[in-house]
């Protein structure tokens, strides 16, 4: 399943709002998708990017990026439903980190058991 990672610094795009929106509605994280979209308007211009996972031109797959300097946690990971078990969120963790190291990043911190996984799988995990 080929899908495009693009970095979203902000939700004024209607279509972009829309779907960032309807894709967090079924994400447990929050109390529904407006309640995600509130709080990304609040801190995306600040120390988060929001990165998402594009196929056929409609948003499946997002996760936020936050921090400065060299360290990222990566929080609030979702894949629409229907694109589950396919290697979304691996292969969106997956780009998020190879932007992200291309600006000077070097470590990651996950913000959940999902998003673990998948740094552990790339080997970003450094055993303690």
């Amino acid at each position: 399943m080929p899908i495009q990672v693009e970095a979203v610094k902000s939700l004024s795009d209607a279509m972009v709002r829309n779907q960032v929106e309807r894709l967090y509605e079924t994400s447990p994280e929050f109390s529904d998708g407006q309640d995600a979209v509130n709080q990304l308007d609040k801190v995306l211009d600040e120390d988060t990017v929001l990165y998402t996972a594009i196929f056929n031109d409609k948003i499946i797959g997002a996760i936020w990026s936050v921090g400065t300097g060299n360290h990222r946690l990566l929080q609030n990971i979702v894949v629409h439903p229907a694109n589950r078990g396919r290697g979304v969120a691996d292969r969106l963790v997956s780009e998020v980190c190879r932007i992200e190291e291309e600006q000077g990043v070097q470590t990651f911190s996950p913000g959940c058991g999902a998003i673990h996984r998948c740094l552990a799988h790339l080997g970003k995990i450094t055993p303690a």
